[in-house]
């Protein structure tokens, strides 16, 4: 209420003083805007995923047309244009077309990237922006959620000042001294109005829609302008008719109050960060119908060191349980610092599928949270001990990372996680991590079928033949026995994975080229053996059949034991031929353990310099 109060008092002001004060503010905010979505799309455009895209119009258009109805009805800003001419000058069509053609490029290139980096788990999501906002991360930077609201505040400011403005012009033009005192009447209306829509389920679905707005801009935006024309060519022809003028101004006066104070929302519910309990890890597992939350939270102490808490809750939902912590703490949970989510064996073996609602549906939750599950209890891996202290949520993605870039642990975001359930046939995998006297470590993969039942799980070499496939693998250490028996020990790292698919002979067909780098880390031979140049041909081919090997092991127990396609080639068939892809759809688990699929491995050992190892010479 405070805020919604403040904004609209704010933005009266603003009205009051004129539309230059409102153009200079605005010019600012411009900047600010400009160089926030920049950013925005820098950071996702880094992680975008060709496989999140499907076939245009897929569906005949319908979501499209949808789309574009739904942005014309909340495109109230060409109603302004009509208004704004008379005191605007300079060309103003075509700086009219300059300006709403770089707006929609700009929106099309956001949905764009935004669906390239997040895919599916987008279409789930209640304010689809502020989650892509949440999802970019750089460096330090991890995160634009806080600096995307706080532009959003400005820019409705100015908006709803202009508004406002618009509707002084308007009150002016039937009664000039009643004019300003308009905008604070505007504004408090605004105020009040935006804070019902907010508490009011039945307005919320009313307002947000384009069922009422569409029809309502088309009044305001086309209706009314030529209205105003017809009076205006009546006007010329008789003038003893201007009070035909005065009443179409009251109506656009009425209309444009109406547009501009449908169209603004508030905030409710704010609640202090003292009295928030930042939540960074959250344990589940399952006991019958019961769920079982061990929660972590750190609160920063007064010598700046982190102090992790764990507490332990219960429910018949996974939101019941989280709401419970309330009356432990005093606090209300804060979702948007957790940072990884551990299912206990117990939800992968009952089906995890049923549990993703809230994490999907809470704007709070973190859509690059590392999901995970427990080898056993999930309560165990958020209470191991490291020389006498809880491993925290930070410290346990840590671990994790550093094991993925060794080559030891498939890791997966909650964003990836979604998307492969229902992603044309996709099966989703998690990383199996469990608790021991030193910590937490990486126990294989586990994978699930598309209800998220838990099917198998990985051994470490099969999941690294697994990362190959995926294209997830970052370095790591692979050992081979060269034909001479000597033992080489070689670092990988620039591993690049190409699939292509296609339909032969009525069967779909996989073709998979992996390659990559490497260094000779060790070549365990006596010292008076010496290889000559031709010795890295021999060794690249080693390394290449050990790294198919490995692939295809991964893809027999995946595809051919258990059709379950964590490697998205279902996706990649739709993508290349979405006419053949409909006769596999409905069987695909099926249809992809009789797949052809061929994999070829190219590797090529690094030669800088003089070869460090005394052998080579």
């Amino acid at each position: 209420a405070l805020i919604a109060i403040v904004t609209a008092l704010s933005a009266s002001y603003a009205a009051w003083k004129g539309i230059e004060t409102i153009g200079r503010t605005g010019a600012i905010v411009s900047v600010f805007a400009a160089c926030s979505l920049a950013a925005i799309f820098l950071f996702l455009s880094i992680k975008i995923n060709p496989l999140n895209f499907v076939p245009f119009f897929e569906d005949g258009g319908k979501q499209a047309a949808s789309g574009i109805l739904l942005l014309l009805a909340r495109s109230d800003g060409l109603t302004a244009i009509a208004f704004l001419g008379a005191q605007t000058r300079g060309k103003l069509g075509r700086g009219f077309v300059i300006w709403n053609t770089v707006v929609y490029a700009v929106i099309a290139g956001l949905l764009a990237v935004m669906t390239g980096a997040m895919g599916a788990y987008l279409g789930d999501q209640l304010f689809p922006f502020y989650a892509a906002a949440s999802f970019t991360e750089m460096g330090a930077v991890q995160g634009m959620d806080a600096v995307l609201i706080g532009i959003w505040i400005f820019c409705m400011l100015v908006k709803l000042s202009t508004d406002l403005y618009l509707l002084r012009l308007c009150v002016e033009s039937a009664a000039s001294r009643a004019g300003k005192w308009s905008v604070i009447a505007g504004a408090v209306l605004t105020a009040g109005l935006s804070l019902a829509i907010c508490s009011m389920r039945g307005l919320q679905k009313l307002f947000y829609g384009s069922g009422l707005f569409l029809p309502f801009t088309l009044v305001c935006a086309v209706a009314i302008p030529l209205l105003l024309l017809i009076c205006d060519l009546v006007r010329r022809r008789k003038a003893e008719n201007k009070g035909k003028k005065g009443k179409a101004k009251k109506a656009a006066a009425l209309l444009l109050s109406m547009l501009f104070v449908l169209s603004v929302s508030g905030c409710r519910e704010q609640i202090r960060l003292n009295r928030r309990l930042l939540i960074e890890g959250i344990g589940i597992d399952r006991q019958g119908e019961t769920f079982l939350l061990t929660v972590q939270s750190t609160k920063i102490t007064e010598g700046e060191t982190r102090e992790v808490s764990v507490y332990t809750a219960e429910g018949e939902s996974i939101l019941e349980a989280l709401g419970s912590l309330t009356l432990q703490t005093g606090q209300d949970p804060l979702y948007s610092h957790a940072l990884v989510v551990v299912f206990g064996r117990s939800c992968a073996e009952s089906g995890i599928s049923g549990m993703l609602d809230f994490f999907v549906r809470n704007a709070e939750t973190r859509p690059n949270a590392q999901i995970m599950m427990a080898e056993g209890e999930a309560s165990e891996v958020l209470t191991a001990k490291r020389e006498e202290k809880t491993v925290s949520a930070k410290v346990l993605g840590e671990i994790l990372e550093t094991q993925n870039m060794n080559g030891n642990i498939a890791r997966i975001t909650l964003t990836d996680f979604v998307n492969h359930f229902g992603n044309d046939g996709a099966s989703p995998y998690l990383p199996v991590v469990r608790s021991t006297d030193e910590g937490v470590e990486a126990a294989g993969t586990a994978l699930l079928d598309q209800q998220g039942q838990l099917l198998a799980v990985l051994d470490e070499k099969t999941t690294r033949g697994a990362l190959y496939l995926l294209g997830d693998f970052d370095r790591g250490l692979e050992t081979v026995i060269l034909p001479d028996d000597a033992r080489l020990t070689a670092e990988l790292h620039d591993l690049k994975t190409d699939i292509a698919a296609s339909v032969q002979g009525g069967a779909p067909t996989f073709s998979i080229s992996i390659r990559c780098a490497a260094d000779i880390g060790a070549l365990d031979t006596g010292m008076d053996t010496r290889y000559g140049e031709a010795a890295y041909a021999v060794m690249e081919q080693t390394l290449a059949q050990e790294i198919q090997k490995e692939a295809q092991t991964a893809l027999d127990l995946c595809l051919g034991e258990y059709g379950a396609d964590i490697f998205l080639l279902g996706r990649r068939l739709h993508q290349a031929n979405p006419k053949e892809w409909e006769q596999y759809a409905a069987q695909w688990p099926q249809a992809v353990s009789q797949a052809e699929i061929s994999v070829q491995a190219k590797v090529e050992i690094a030669r800088v310099g003089q070869e460090d190892t005394p052998a080579i010479e």
